[in-house]
């Protein structure tokens, strides 16, 4: 087989590692394309000589590219670039670059090489359902003995595991997939098989979506006025209104259980930072007294039910937060209260209500709401700007706040 280098083979690597060229290429695209060019295949060479395969095959890929930018690729490039095909089991690609030599050069060597691989493997392309969820291990009912056959096997296999469909090269022989049968014929095309689901077959269960989920951004949050509960006489002393910008940042998991719906789970930090006011007018420091700015920090978790339609994306769920904070100014209202209401507000006095200090522990529920539009792609995570909000209570006062970020999520899986 081709695996154990025929005399055609031979002669191909003798020529190509010493990259002597067979005839003269003039063509270029440009300076720039010729000397990459030419770097390129000095690499290709060296890591030829020793038999770094795959890299061999990294670099002529690059080739590749420059010879769709105007760059012709010698007949000595070329069988490199058979061998790495042959050496890493891509029978498909090295029978392609054999063709592409034959045209620049049809010697005996090249069409002999032809001859072997038609004489032992033939091309099938496998055509997998979108519904079909069965295995996709394409199975031969008598595995080959010789490596690149094996490795031929493994590599369609690898990409039909990727749920992708195949289109190449297979040794001739018997398969299976699933509960499907097929017969690829020496030298022969043996068409486009559709692997589909049988007649009581089900779609194995998977996620549409699945992975890490990660928000960052700058936010706004506002403290509303005080509810009945957050003025009643065992409330205590309570904060003026407040409000500020600050940071928030989440992560969490993202899982899509069909086409456009799924679910997330998120855990996060939310600050604030603001100046202190009261009676909507800033508080400034006097000569005995220096006033320090409103500060909030909290710790959050949210559970939300999540669609995607394309680009746009959107949640919303439950939110629980767990913090503190430390505010310049106690509320007018337990100043002015009547009937015992803010017993503490006495002590105070209402004129230094404005610049009484006061800190504490903030636990508050509610829900919130996003809504993303996808930008970019980093590998398997889709990368979108999102605008999110919400509103959350203690019982005593409303929290709404409102976000602009970027967020990190895993890309819908292609069909």
């Amino acid at each position: 087989m081709i695996a154990r280098h025929p005399p055609a083979f031979a002669l191909l690597l003798a020529a190509s590692i010493g990259l002597s060229p067979l005839f003269s290429t003039t063509a270029y695209a440009g300076e720039v394309e010729r000397a990459e060019h030419t770097r390129v295949s000095e690499e290709m060479r060296k890591l030829a000589q020793r038999n770094a395969w795959s890299a061999v095959e990294a670099q002529f890929q690059k080739l590749m590219a420059l010879q769709a930018k105007g760059e012709t690729l010698s007949v000595p490039e070329l069988s490199l670039g058979i061998q790495a095909a042959q050496n890493l089991g891509d029978i498909t690609s090295a029978r392609s670059r054999l063709s592409q030599a034959v045209l620049i050069e049809a010697n005996a060597d090249f069409q002999n090489a032809l001859r072997e691989i038609d004489a032992n493997y033939g091309h099938v392309n496998l055509d997998y359902d979108a519904r079909y969820g069965v295995d996709r291990t394409i199975i031969a009912a008598a595995p080959p003995f010789a490596p690149d056959q094996r490795a031929a096997i493994a590599i369609a296999n690898t990409i039909v595991l990727a749920e992708k469909d195949f289109d190449g090269l297979l040794p001739a022989g018997d398969y299976t997939v699933g509960t499907h049968k097929f017969t690829v014929a020496a030298g022969k095309d043996s068409g486009t098989i559709l692997i589909a689901p049988n007649a009581g077959e089900k779609k194995v269960f998977e996620f549409s979506w699945a992975g890490p989920r990660a928000t960052v951004g700058v936010s706004a949050l506002q403290a509303g006025g005080l509810n009945a509960a957050g003025t009643s006489a065992d409330a205590g002393l309570q904060a003026t209104n407040f409000g500020g910008v600050g940071a928030r940042l989440g992560v969490g998991v993202d899982m899509g259980f069909s086409e456009h719906f799924g679910v997330l789970a998120m855990v996060g930090y939310h600050d604030m930072y603001g100046a202190a006011r009261y009676d909507g007018e800033l508080t400034e420091s006097t000569a005995t007294t220096e006033v320090k700015g409103n500060a909030m920090h909290m710790g959050y978790g949210w559970l939300a039910a999540s669609a995607r339609f394309g680009k746009f994306s959107a949640a919303a769920g439950p939110i629980w937060g767990v913090g503190g904070g430390a505010v310049t100014g106690v509320s007018g209202y337990c100043v002015s209260a009547a009937g015992g209401a803010c017993p503490e507000a006495a002590e105070i006095g209402e004129d230094n209500a404005r610049y009484q200090r006061l800190s504490g522990r903030i636990t508050a529920g509610g829900g919130a709401a996003s809504v993303s539009y996808a930008l970019f792609d980093v590998g398997p995570f889709s990368g979108a700007a999102t605008l999110e909000g919400g509103a959350q209570t203690d019982s005593y006062r409303l929290f709404p706040w409102g976000q602009v970020g970027l967020t990190l999520a895993p890309a819908t899986k292609a069909d």
